[in-house]
């Protein structure tokens, strides 16, 4: 009997070794797929890679929902159809996602409505561009090759790399561009919990290197940005390609820092006048990583106090702010790095709003002079 059952115990890890992640498994146009962003993702790690992995994360609370829906080209703005249909880069979808390109903070330029276009097929979904309304004037981007978001099928031992690049002429700047390079490898696989449920999954670990760089008419020149390294962890499984859960970290001075993680989930049950003080979503710092100061920019669903606290890697705390009665709508604050006399490294802000669970994002301090 003890023989039947080891049989038995050994059997069910080869299964777990044998999940296969196909085209049919991955998204298609008219699919919604409901999300919640975890709170306190810098506090939040993605664990170890391996085989017979089982990954808890039912510890996991949201701070607010989204939902990602997949349209058909022809639902998106009439200038991408052009340039991502069948007589353009031949998408099969589009996904509006407005946190997907971001430039630094520039006088007068506004982005908003950015769609991401993607293709499947039998060997890999992957991003073949996507627009973006720039100061009111919806621009296509395509992108000189694939950037290969998953490799398909997918199995214990995928791994597969792309390279691609873009650029845009944006009116009043000038031009940007990017150069990036994506590696993927499944590291691991096993047992995944969420307060979604458990699932047998893949996890698939995606570094993206990117370049970028921005020439600005008004200046008469141009400048690179330091190079930046992207880490995702996926979470897939059989009827679930895209993500049940993903952890996205910066990589910095050799460490990754844990920027947000997302999780499938169901609609919330929320109580009246439950809402929080300020959504950790809206809370935006830049620049980071940042030498002389750091501007928090948030919005606030309420007049309340807030209390600004920055800590250091050994918990130390080097900053403390409180702010009484700040107004709702939009809030920034300025934390003076410079007269702080810190050392380059990784610091936490702990963000409390008045009768709300704090919030925390990591800060890099990088001073080059």
């Amino acid at each position: 009997m003890k023989y039947f059952a080891l049989i038995l115990s050994l059997f069910s890890i080869k299964l777990i070794g044998q999940v296969t992640v196909n085209q049919s498994d991955m998204p298609s146009a008219g699919d919604t797929i409901r999300y919640s962003v975890a709170a306190n993702a810098v506090m939040i790690q993605p664990g170890n890679g391996g085989q017979n992995q089982v990954w808890d994360f039912t510890s996991l609370t949201s701070s607010s929902q989204y939902i990602d829906e997949f349209l058909p080209i022809t639902s998106t703005p009439f200038t991408y159809i052009f340039a991502f249909g069948p007589f353009g880069a031949s998408c099969d979808m589009g996904r509006l996602d407005n946190s997907a390109f971001q430039l630094p903070a520039i006088q007068g330029i506004s982005i908003s409505d950015v769609y991401n276009f993607y293709k499947v097929n039998g060997s890999s979904f992957s991003q073949k561009g996507f627009g973006a309304s720039i100061s009111g004037f919806p621009v296509p981007i395509p992108y000189s090759s694939s950037d290969v978001l998953f490799p398909l099928p997918m199995t214990s031992s995928s791994a597969n790399s792309s390279v691609y690049s873009y650029e845009i002429s944006i009116p009043s700047l000038g031009y940007y561009g990017r150069e990036a390079t994506r590696s993927n490898e499944v590291d691991g696989y096993g047992l995944l919990k969420t307060p979604f449920g458990e699932f047998e999954t893949l996890r698939l670990r995606s570094v993206l290197v990117s370049n970028d760089t921005i020439a600005i008419d008004t200046l008469g020149f141009g400048f690179d940005v330091p190079a930046q390294t992207e880490v995702r962890y996926k979470w897939v499984a059989p009827n679930y390609g895209w993500p049940l859960l993903e952890i996205t970290a910066t990589e910095l001075f050799g460490a990754e820092i844990i920027t947000r993680v997302v999780y499938r989930d169901r609609p919330p049950v929320t109580e009246p006048n439950s809402i929080d003080v300020i959504n950790e979503s809206s809370v935006l710092l830049y620049p980071n990583p940042a030498s002389e100061i750091i501007i928090v920019n948030s919005h606030l669903t309420k007049s309340s106090d807030i209390r600004y606290q920055l800590f250091d890697a050994m918990g130390k705390k080097v900053f403390d702010l409180n702010r009484k009665k700040a107004n709702a709508g939009e809030n920034i604050e300025f934390i003076p790095l410079t007269a702080l006399n810190l050392t380059n490294g990784i610091y936490f802000l702990q963000i409390s709003p008045e009768g709300q669970s704090p919030i925390y994002k990591s800060v890099v301090l990088d001073n080059q002079k």
